[in-house]
C-alpha cells in the first residue's frame, strides 16, 4: 500500500498538493520521518529523488532508486 508522504510537511505549512507529495510504501514513510532522509522534486522532471542520511565529510547526492539487494 501506498502512503501520500508531504515533502514540506503539513504542520510546517506544507500543503496537500501534488507538488508537494510523494508515493512511498509504509516502511520507507517511516523512514522518512524517523529519521534524517530527505526527499524531494526533482526540479527538472519532478520525479521524486531521496537522500540518505548525512556522513561525516560526506555529501551525498540526491537518489532516485536503489537495486533491491538479494
Amino acid at each position: 500500500m501506498c502512503h501520500a508522504h508531504h515533502i514540506r510537511h503539513w504542520i510546517l505549512g506544507g500543503e496537500t498538493k501534488l507538488e508537494n507529495l510523494v508515493l512511498v510504501c509504509g516502511h520507507h514513510h517511516r523512514v522518512i520521518h524517523d529519521s534524517p532522509w530527505q526527499v524531494r522534486l526533482n526540479p527538472d522532471d519532478h520525479k521524486p529523488e531521496f537522500r540518505p542520511s548525512p556522513k561525516p565529510g560526506v555529501e551525498n547526492p540526491w537518489i532516485r532508486y536503489r537495486p533491491r539487494r538479494e
